[in-house]
């Protein structure tokens, strides 16, 4: 996935994707809703999500930096493995891990 080109000024970064490296999130997300779903998709791409829509139309792409400065709890799964997902049921809540059957499930 390609890059966007801003910057970020992390000390330390613990993803192995570049801090601009896209990534795709909802419009919801970027309002102001909480992140409570993220994959790390077969492919290797990453999505931040709300849980509240699966509309096509409510899709956007951030990058990463983005997304993590939104919530720093995100540095928690930069070794979530490909075809894995996160949730969780509220904002500081613990994440819980689980790999997901096959791409057809990425949302």
């Amino acid at each position: 996935m390609s890059s966007m080109n801003h910057e970020h000024a992390f000390s330390f970064w613990p993803f192995q994707d570049a801090i601009n490296t896209a990534s795709f999130t909802t419009r919801q997300v970027l309002e102001g809703l909480p992140i409570l779903e993220v994959y790390h998709d077969h492919e290797g791409d990453w999505q931040f999500l709300c849980g509240t829509t699966l509309n096509p139309k409510d899709g956007k792409v951030a990058c990463m930096g983005c997304m993590v400065e939104s919530d720093l709890t995100l540095v928690e799964l930069a070794n979530l493995p490909h075809g894995w997902r996160a949730t969780r049921i509220a904002p500081g809540a613990e994440w819980v891990r689980e790999p997901y059957a096959d791409s057809e499930e990425d949302v």
